[in-house]
């Protein structure tokens, strides 16, 4: 079925794993719609990586902490859309008063989850779909609320992301003043505590079978808050070809040092997002619990190279209270060494049949 619809609004207030997942929604709705003007309603740090995406025309800021805050700050929003004059909204990360925002704003189609108590109230075109369960993708829970909208999805879900030709030439620039041409592989340790983690020393078994097995430079990277981990990770290492960026970067710096990796290793984080949906290849460790398992968080499309300790999933997953203490920490440096092995030889495969 076909609408007649030339404003639209994504929105996904959340983290920016959450935001990028979600970006895949504004592609094939510009396929569908192609003279449909496309706006993301995101947080002020997901904005950024928005900025990079080739189909999105305009991003709003939702700030509840100021401007929207409370009932009147959100009232506010809902003039804010109001005036917007949008044909549909999608509601992909479902509050409560996010939902009453868009019903107050008066947008005719408000697309959302069903089973929230307030959905009935504030959403007229809704699907019926637990996310907690897991049983999807969430990028393909994403998708579900379209069905009414796209005659079919494409065969190959896309990731428009697009690096700036300014940020192209920073890298190149970069990587000129430390002396370094060859490809390079980065470690991003920390995950911001959303999922169970690798521990410090296998971090440190992952840099020495990279130092012994290739040539590669080898950058860690990571937010401000995060440096004390990679101090704690590079203490036990040969520094030599070891380069440490956390902190040191913004996250546009960030974004295109991630899409000019060789190679992306990291646990269940953002930045793993970023570096999928700019093609690079990656090798992720996760848990599997259902809720943090890679069926419904991996990098999608390279959802095999998403490595778990071979344990019996938790239904739930809380750190504080897991029965394996970290479940992560049960994955064997054999097994590691194994996945990183098995890595690099098919991204020799890949290249030798380019």
């Amino acid at each position: 079925m076909r609408f007649d619809l030339r404003r639209i609004l994504l929105i996904r207030t959340d983290r920016i794993g959450d935001v990028i997942l979600t970006t895949p929604v504004a592609s094939i709705l510009k396929q569908e719609y192609p003279e449909a003007k496309i706006s993301f309603l995101a947080r002020s740090y997901t904005a950024t990586i928005l900025r990079f995406h080739q189909d999105v025309d305009q991003i709003l800021i939702y700030d509840p902490e100021n401007a929207h805050k409370g009932w009147k700050g959100h009232l506010q929003l809902a003039r804010e859309l109001q005036n917007e004059h949008f044909d549909a909204a999608f509601l992909f990360f479902p509050t409560f008063p996010l939902a009453w925002c868009l019903f107050q704003s008066g947008i005719p189609r408000r697309v959302g989850m069903g089973f929230r108590w307030y959905s009935p109230l504030f959403l007229n075109w809704k699907v019926y779909e637990h996310r907690k369960y897991g049983v999807k993708h969430e990028l393909e829970y994403n998708l579900s609320l379209l069905t009414k909208f796209v005659d079919r999805l494409p065969e190959t879900i896309p990731f428009r992301f697009q690096v700036p030709e300014s940020l192209i030439q920073w890298r190149h620039d970069f990587l000129k003043r430390l002396d370094l041409e060859s490809p390079y592989i980065i470690i991003h340790p920390g995950n911001g505590g959303s999922a169970p983690n690798l521990n410090i020393s296998q971090y440190q078994f992952i840099i020495r079978w990279l130092l012994e097995h290739t040539e590669f430079p080898i950058f860690i990277t990571g937010s401000f808050e995060e440096r004390i981990l990679a101090d704690q990770i590079l203490a036990g290492v040969d520094t030599s070809r070891l380069y440490d960026l956390s902190g040191k970067l913004s996250l546009e710096e960030l974004i295109a040092f991630i899409a000019g990796a060789r190679l992306f290793i990291s646990s269940s984080t953002g930045p793993l997002h970023i570096a999928n949906a700019f093609q690079v290849p990656v090798l992720a460790f996760y848990c599997p619990a259902i809720p943090c398992s890679p069926r419904r968080w991996g990098p999608y499309h390279q959802l095999e190279w998403a490595i778990m300790p071979d344990i019996p999933p938790c239904k739930t997953c809380n750190p504080s209270r897991c029965p394996h203490g970290n479940c992560l920490e049960k994955l064997p440096e054999l097994v590691i060494g194994d996945a990183l092995h098995r890595r690099f030889q098919s991204l020799s495969a890949e290249e030798k049949a380019q």
